[in-house]
């Protein structure tokens, strides 16, 4: 007759096989001949399991267990039939002491981070898997679900603001690869919800732990740029180049921070050379493609065709990049397709409800069309933009709404520069008929002494700048505050709304005949004569100066026209252009006579004609009735409309556009022709 051992060895076998019926009669044969013996137990428990009879599975090990404590196999087998059973918490305690005996046991790890999931242990599942990435750190398995249990908890401190216990755990060794990753689109939440601080703190936080992390470095270059820091974005942008020269993005934020410091070659270079790491990166495309709109402002339109096409690439992989929309807009814009444009935009916004550019732009081309109502509207987002960053001030007061002032006082603030200050005091009568106790008009200093011969000192109290701007230190306390050009988006719903009445402006009386007497006398040609001011450059701190200004030299047709008067208005470094200039008999320079805008007003009272360029001058001259020509870039600042030669804005205003971006030859010419009309009619 067969001893148990050899009885247990011809089961195996028929187990083995997978002749489960008869291993299961010899089994029990065995069993019955020896309930205690424990391989037996173990043995039949798996045949059990096996065989879909889990419940009998679990009695067997537990039975066997009983007999040998310290088998891991069985505690293992155990674990597995309670989680068939749906026993969580009992194969959670299975599998720890399968590990208590057998810590190598890499199988358990495995279950017991299932198990521990499903029975909402996830800091304990985590453990596990890190516990059995140290043993198979190749094994995908493992790595997923410890990536799905890195973010769960990382998302979960996250949200309840535990950002350092977030650091923390996402940038432990088995975390990095999603951990830092999330934490980085994290900061990238907060830095698109306007809460750059603190996506600061996220990512200098991730270098405290991880000092040469360049996905950490080339974000907080972004965030650095976005506080106004470029030479320090561009720092952390080339230290994540040199950590990761073979990642595009890198590329990408060190293009961005060279494009905020105006070195638009090197910042396409950069760009480049990130597509040559990946053709496909959607973002360095759009960036390319920005760099060649802007430099489409003065030069020939097959730029921004170009650019259209790099947006238009960057679209098709990655339509849901506001930044490319954008892009595209604005090529089409200088393209002359502003409904295009408009959808472009409208698109960037689709995609990026919060893109402050994709607003930024839209109120421009709005404006531009007349459509004032939408316009308005689309302009408030300007103090997010990038281009006013150096003008957001931390008013207390309430933004005044149009509602009735009576016995409230109002601070009325100027904003960008002295010809939007001009162009839009205009509705400081609006502000007026609200019944406001008083009202304060803070203004820029050379605009003080115009405005307060200007302003009733009964109700205006005319101020300057605070010595802190963009701080509010020293300005009187009101109730309520706004911006001078908000003022617009309150009372002018359409261009038939502008109040259009000239002059709202007018020169000092004792100025002007002071000023009057200098131009009768004393002049280089003597005798009557059309007089004509000039001003041929505007702010070069302006974005876009280089491409309204035409200099003096754009005006030289102009100078060539006989008979006339010509007095330069010009202030600033405009003025380099008269230096070994080749100018006529009749031209006569005032700049450095003129103190302020005060000044310049009385000057243009006494003068027939004012010519200039898209800038200050030309509003003032607008402002006080004086005829005035205005020369204008392709395409031109949203105030001028589109193709029109006139100006709701100013009546006396007459328009001469470039037909062609940077070539000021049409405009000059046919200023000149214009002005040759004029002498003749004043001879004739």
């Amino acid at each position: 007759m067969a001893t148990i051992a050899e009885a247990l060895a011809i089961a195996f076998d028929h187990h083995e096989s997978g002749r489960l019926a008869e291993a299961e009669i010899l089994y029990g044969r065995i069993l019955d001949a020896d309930p205690h013996q424990a391989t037996a137990l173990h043995l039949l428990g798996v045949l059990y399991g096996q065989t879909d009879r889990p419940k009998l599975a679990a009695a067997l090990f537990v039975g066997a267990i009983g007999l040998v404590p310290d088998n891991p196999g069985l505690r293992y087998d155990l674990a597995r039939v309670r989680l068939i059973l749906e026993d969580g918490e009992g194969a959670v305690a299975a599998l720890r002491r399968t590990l208590a005996l057998q810590p190598d046991h890499a199988a358990a790890l495995f279950q017991l981070a299932l198990a521990c999931r499903g029975v909402g242990r996830h800091g304990e599942s985590l453990l596990a898997l890190e516990r059995l990435l140290t043993l198979q750190p190749d094994s995908l398995e493992a790595r997923y679900l410890a990536d799905r249990a890195v973010a769960r908890e990382g998302r979960a401190l996250l949200e309840r603001g535990k950002i350092g216990r977030a650091v923390a755990r996402l940038t432990r060794p088995v975390a990095e690869a999603v951990g830092v990753p999330l934490l980085s689109a994290h900061a990238a939440a907060l830095y698109r919800d306007g809460r750059a601080g603190e996506a600061a703190r996220l990512l200098r936080g991730i270098l405290a732990v991880l000092p040469a992390e360049p996905l950490a470095l080339w974000n907080l270059s972004l965030d650095r740029l976005d506080a106004g820091g470029a030479a320090a974005a561009e720092r952390l942008a080339r230290r994540a180049r040199a950590l990761a020269p073979q990642e595009a993005e890198a590329h990408a934020k060190l293009g961005l921070a060279l494009a905020a410091q105006g070195r638009r070659a090197e910042a396409a270079e950069a760009a480049r050379a990130a597509l040559a790491c990946d053709p496909a990166h959607a973002p360095s495309l759009s960036n390319l493609g920005a760099l060649i709109v802007q430099t489409a402002c003065g030069q020939a339109l097959r730029l921004a065709d170009r650019a259209l096409r790099l947006a238009d690439r960057a679209l098709r992989l990655a339509p849901e990049l506001g930044e490319a929309w954008v892009v595209r807009g604005d090529a089409l814009v200088h393209l002359d397709r502003p409904r295009d444009a408009e959808e472009a935009f409208r698109g960037a916004l689709r995609v990026a409800p919060q893109l402050v550019v994709a607003h930024w732009n839209l109120s421009h081309l709005l404006l531009r069309l007349g459509d004032y109502a939408a316009g308005w509207a689309e302009y408030e987002w300007r103090w997010r933009s990038e281009a006013l960053a150096g003008q957001r001030r931390p008013f207390r007061q309430p933004l005044w709404d149009g509602a009735d002032l009576t016995g409230r006082t109002i601070l009325v603030h100027a904003e960008q520069g002295l010809g939007d200050t001009i162009q839009f005091v205009r509705f400081l009568d609006a502000v007026l008929r609200a019944g406001p106790a008083r009202v304060y008009l803070e203004a820029h200093g050379p605009l003080l002494s115009l405005l307060e011969g200007n302003t009733d000192p009964a109700r205006v109290t005319v101020v300057p700048r605070a010595p802190d701007f963009p701080g509010v230190g020293g300005l009187p306390g009101t109730d309520v505050q706004i911006p001078l050009m908000s003022l617009a988006g309150l009372f002018c719903p359409s261009l038939e709304a502008i109040p259009a009445a000239v002059p709202y402006l007018r020169p000092d009386p004792s100025r002007a005949a002071a000023w009057g007497e200098r131009l009768a006398d004393g002049q280089p040609t003597g005798g009557p004569g059309l007089r004509v001011g000039l001003v041929w450059a505007g702010n070069p701190s302006f974005h876009g100066d280089a491409q309204r200004s035409p200099r003096l030299a754009g005006l030289r047709p102009v100078l060539d026209v006989p008979g006339v008067r010509f007095f330069a208005l010009q202030k600033g470094p405009g003025r380099e252009d008269l230096e070994g200039a080749d100018l006529p008999s009749s031209f006569t320079d005032l700049g450095p006579d003129i103190a302020d805008v005060a000044d310049t007003a009385a000057i243009m009272a006494n003068l027939d004609l004012v010519i200039s360029s898209c800038t200050g001058p030309a509003h003032l001259a607008g402002a006080l009735g004086v005829p005035v020509w205005v020369v204008l870039p392709h395409p031109s600042d949203w105030r001028w409309l589109m193709e029109r030669d006139d100006s709701p804005w100013y009546p006396t205003a007459r328009l001469f556009r470039q037909t062609r971006s940077g070539d000021w030859s049409g405009p000059a010419e046919a200023m000149a022709r214009a002005l040759r009309g004029l002498v003749d009619g004043l001879e004739g």
